[in-house]
């Protein structure tokens, strides 16, 4: 019999990804899991040092057991103008509450009101939506995760790049994963019974997390599952002085946006939410003032009383901490003096299309965290909070699937195959080339009338230059192993931005954060749907349907025109 190519590693459940969604995925495999049950995860950095969450201050929205939790998932849905999971976003945060218990019994510690409550405040464009944070933040709340997994048993296989997935044979189910370790190239095959992607979204290394490449939609597309929301995008207000996390609530302590004349444009855009209003409409009116030629843009934080300052130039994430204290009185100077902001298109929402339960089309093949298409707008909080939710989710699905589905095969002609692919770019006298087709990439798709403000036009044109970089790319090799996770990331993100441009193309309405010039109104009749994008390995294009949204819940409907503590703190202040 012939040998099987590398090392061979054996589980029940794998989880691909090791951030806040992925470890959530692993911790509830196991606790769901008969005993014995065998959890691995693998991430091609650090378990625990990697992801969104690790590099935040973890803010995460939870409902108390005595919150209306129907009325926040009601403004979160129509804050998703209806592109989201009804059934998921509910079960999220009706378990959120237990999650939060979890975590304080794994050592976490949440800050606490003088009545002994949890300490909550309100997050942008909600209303009733409270979020919280960990001491410590997200470096903190994940070590406390990845000790949690060390404790249960969970394999951790920190610094393997996974490159493929096993189809399974004739079942059509996956069987696992194939992958490379990180720094010395070795190969490895991960039999699986049952397999999640946790591996957050494509970024074009944006933001200040420029290693999170989302490549575990792409090799489950390529496997077989559809993939929805890629015309969405998480928009937001950026500056390349520092990554300030606190836009938020600098805004509720006075902080205004304003152009190039001192202009606080905001209300012009939004006459009822302002400057609270949810990040993509505040980009882009950001993206508008740039069209109309008033940038640059600020965030003035001069109205913030001097007593509370000190309070946004420190942070309870260290990496940030540290940071402020390096630019020490410089910080300041930059933060409450004038430094120019831009609309950053920080990544796209294009995730694993699933049920609630998280399982997709694929059998075998589940998905979590940001790679799970629950909703197409996370809100401040609701990133993490819907990665813990469908983390739970996931996991608990891929233990009743340990039983239900056959037992998978791993077929040897098809490693080789996928052996031949992860290493066939490795070519010793190859020029480290990724970067420079990535800048190119960035240029296309950070444009402000590309990434935010978008037209028929614009995007046609944006789609031949991704086309005439991806047949560049494939003239490129790698010289050693770290250029060799750089194509494979790159090519990902080369094919993300084929996905986000047609799916951008095809939906022809203002929604969110897809703002169509040439299509300005939301259309809920031709447009209160999923765009997917099936696999069809004939097609030479990406396929594009829609997909009827259930509403089992609610009727989708707008946001509130005035929200009750934006009116409370309007008759507090006269206005």
């Amino acid at each position: 019999m012939e040998k099987l190519k590398g090392t061979l590693l054996e589980t029940d459940v794998l989880v691909v990804g090791g951030g806040a969604g992925g470890m959530i995925a692993a911790l509830s495999a196991k606790r769901h899991g008969p005993r014995g049950t065998k959890v691995a995860v693998a991430d091609s950095w650090m378990i625990g040092r990697t992801g969104h969450t690790a590099f935040s201050n973890a803010w995460m929205i939870v409902a108390r057991p005595d919150d209306d939790i129907d009325a926040i998932t009601r403004e979160i849905i129509a804050g998703n103008d209806g592109i989201a999971d009804q059934i998921l976003v509910r079960e999220t945060l009706k378990n959120s509450f237990d999650r939060i218990a979890d975590f304080e019994a794994m050592g976490m510690k949440f800050p606490r009101a003088e009545n002994g409550t949890h300490a909550r405040r309100p997050t942008r464009g909600l209303d009733l939506a409270r979020v919280m944070c960990p001491e410590g933040g997200g470096l903190e709340f994940c070590w406390r995760l990845r000790l949690a997994l060390a404790e249960k048993g969970i394999a951790l296989l920190d610094r393997l790049f996974v490159t493929g997935l096993l189809g399974g044979g004739p079942s059509g189910r996956i069987a696992g994963a194939t992958a490379i370790h990180s720094r010395t190239g070795a190969f490895y095959v991960i039999k699986a019974r049952v397999t999640i992607i946790a591996t957050n979204a494509i970024t074009f290394r944006s933001g200040f997390v420029r290693d999170i490449t989302g490549t575990g939609t792409l090799l489950a597309h390529r496997a077989g599952a559809a993939l929805r929301n890629a015309e969405f995008s998480y928009v937001r207000p950026g500056t390349p002085k520092f990554y300030f996390e606190g836009i938020t609530f600098a805004i509720q302590e006075g902080a205004r946006f304003t152009n190039s004349k001192g202009e606080a444009f905001m209300r012009a855009y939004e006459p009822e939410w302002a400057d609270e209003a949810d990040v993509p409409r505040i980009a882009r009116a950001m993206a508008a003032e740039k069209k109309k030629g008033n940038d640059p843009l600020y965030l003035d934080m001069s109205p913030i009383p001097e007593e509370l300052r000190d309070h946004f130039i420190q942070s309870k994430v260290k990496w940030m901490d540290n940071f402020f204290r390096k630019l020490g009185s410089e910080a300041k100077t930059d933060m409450f003096g004038k430094t120019p902001y831009y609309a950053l298109n920080q990544m796209t929402k294009m995730a694993i299309r699933t049920g609630p339960d998280c399982r997709s089309d694929v059998p075998g093949l589940l998905a979590a965290g940001l790679a799970q298409a629950g909703c197409a707008n996370h809100f401040a909080g609701f990133h993490i909070g819907l990665c813990i939710g469908n983390g739970w989710a996931s996991g608990r699905s891929a233990v009743e699937d340990l039983d239900r589905l056959v037992e998978p095969k791993v077929g040897l002609a098809e490693v080789e195959i996928l052996h031949e692919e992860a290493l066939r770019p490795i070519k010793p006298a190859a020029k480290e080339e990724s970067d420079r087709i990535l800048r190119d990439l960035q240029a296309i798709m950070f444009a402000y009338d590309i990434g935010v403000l978008k037209r028929a036009d614009r995007l046609q044109e944006a789609c031949r230059k991704v086309a005439h970089l991806a047949e560049e790319f494939r003239e490129l090799g790698a010289p050693h192993v770290h250029e060799l996770v750089r194509l494979k990331e790159t090519e990902a993100m080369l094919h993300a931005a084929q996905f986000i441009l047609g799916a951008s193309l095809y939906r022809t309405e203002t929604r969110l954060s897809h703002f169509r010039e040439d299509f300005a109104d939301r259309d809920d009749t031709h447009w209160l749907v999923w765009v997917d994008i099936e696999p069809n390995s004939s097609a030479a294009a990406p396929q594009f349907i829609k997909t009827p949204i259930p509403m089992p819940l609610f009727p989708v409907t707008a946001m509130p025109v005035r929200p009750n503590r934006l009116k409370q703190r309007a008759a507090v202040g006269g206005v």
